[in-house]
């Protein structure tokens, strides 16, 4: 999937009902004013405006022309004063310890040189600056999003998985052993488990790029089972909790 595939759909739809991870990373990241802040793979800009409205100068990147485009109108919407660029993860165009803290909310892990892209937050963090991410789970319920839809639509072989960020084990290796871990979770609410389905199928780009590739019935009928699968709530309604990993150096 290319940064292209970030323009259908709505991602800053689904990106809002997961705005608490960005403000639980910049609390855990420790972010103070005056400090030089990068999110990584910003998307739409949870993370990066979190940090600028806590007086941070915050540069924010992504590869997708469009989600950098949505976050630089949110960011000015919020009133905040963020740079915002297009970049790679895994080859990011800053010079070596250009930042205080490096943060990511759910966007480097899925770039695909897991090493590379470790590297490289390593890089342009300062030696005595902080690195925090948050990547969802393997156990969590997105974790199980994600691997029922990798069995109609397998990886890349030799690829390695998302969720390895959302374990401890794998950002040990990564980052080092001086890291803090916590797990959170984002707690989901919609009035029906349709309803939910149809708003993802029709608004988050990966879902709408399965279906152009595979058909819309068995990624509707994947997805669907999903949530019915996930689904916490007995009065018709859906309620899940969405497990994810913040991890800090």
């Amino acid at each position: 999937m290319t940064d292209d595939m970030w323009g259908t759909g709505d991602y800053e739809a689904v990106a809002e009902k997961v705005t608490s991870i960005a403000d639980v990373l910049v609390r855990n990241a420790r972010i103070e004013p005056g400090v030089k802040v990068l999110d990584v793979a910003c998307g739409t800009g949870n993370a990066g405006i979190a940090a600028a409205k806590r007086g941070a100068q915050v540069t924010g990147l992504d590869l997708s022309p469009g989600l950098i485009a949505t976050a630089r109108r949110r960011g000015a919407a919020a009133n905040v004063d963020v740079e915002w660029l297009e970049g790679d993860a895994q080859s990011l165009p800053f010079d070596d310890d250009s930042f205080d803290v490096v943060i990511s909310a759910i966007g480097h892990m899925f770039a695909p040189d897991h090493r590379q892209t470790a590297a490289e937050l390593r890089r342009v963090c300062r030696k005595d600056g902080r690195i925090a991410i948050a990547c969802w789970t393997p156990e969590g319920a997105i974790g199980a999003m994600f691997k029922r839809l990798a069995e109609i639509s397998p990886p890349p072989a030799g690829s390695e998985s998302p969720l390895l960020w959302g374990t401890v084990e794998h950002v040990r290796e990564l980052l080092g052993d001086g890291v803090d871990f916590e797990r959170h979770a984002v707690e989901f609410e919609e009035p029906s488990p349709a309803n939910y389905a149809d708003f993802m199928l029709t608004s988050f780009p990966p879902l709408i790029a399965m279906r152009a590739q595979l058909g819309d019935e068995i990624v509707r009928e994947t997805y669907t089972r999903w949530v019915d699968d996930v689904n916490e709530a007995d009065d018709g309604t859906l309620r899940y909790r969405g497990e994810y990993l913040v991890a800090v150096t």
